[in-house]
């Protein structure tokens, strides 16, 4: 499972790659822009089609995401009010050590690791969560943090579910559909290894 978080920038062009991402095959896009008023995320989300909206997560906007009936809600650390999770198919929390996940309340259906490796969006935030899984406790969780082509294949070694894209993807827009591809494919690859 390959989702991609959006950059906390605004990109030329987002909402075609976006439309992108997900007709490449995105499990999942994370609609993440810090700071964005729901004004912002509705323009952001009626340039996207509809068929996507089941595919996409927002973050900290759980009216907006039932609104447009998205797959779930992102949850930050700040975010202290938690709406119904029953609503959403999915309701995903950022977390920083392994430590987090036998702890993390089972209302996150799927947890995001970070930083795995050096992360590639956020320069000098070194990776610290490479290794082998032991608990899941029975969820998703997802690699986050310098995911690219050269070291995908290392997190199905470690037991990872996945990855959640963003430097590898948006440090060139431009190609960024292709580079979430070829990480994909190298992904599904590996299964057969």
């Amino acid at each position: 499972m390959i989702w991609v978080i959006t950059s906390p920038e605004r990109i030329h062009e987002e909402v075609q790659i976006i439309s992108g991402l997900l007709s490449a095959g995105a499990s999942r896009v994370v609609l993440r822009k810090p700071g964005w008023t729901q004004e912002q995320y509705r323009a952001l989300l009626e340039g996207i089609p509809p068929d996507y909206y089941g595919r996409l997560l927002i973050r900290d906007e759980p009216l907006l995401a039932t609104e447009y009936g998205l797959a779930g809600v992102h949850w930050s650390k700040a975010a202290n009010t938690f709406h119904a999770a029953a609503a959403y198919s999915e309701n995903s929390i950022g977390i920083h050590s392994a430590d987090e996940i036998t702890v993390m309340s089972k209302r996150y259906s799927v947890l995001l690791l970070s930083p795995v490796f050096d992360s590639i969006s956020k320069p000098g935030y070194t990776g610290r969560a490479a290794g082998t899984l032991t608990n899941k406790d029975h969820r998703p969780v997802l690699a986050l943090g310098g995911v690219d082509h050269t070291n995908i294949i290392s997190l199905k070694k470690w037991q990872f579910d996945g990855a959640a894209l963003l430097g590898a993807v948006w440090q060139t827009p431009a190609k960024a559909v292709e580079n979430y591809y070829r990480i994909q494919e190298l992904w599904n690859k590996s299964d057969l290894t």
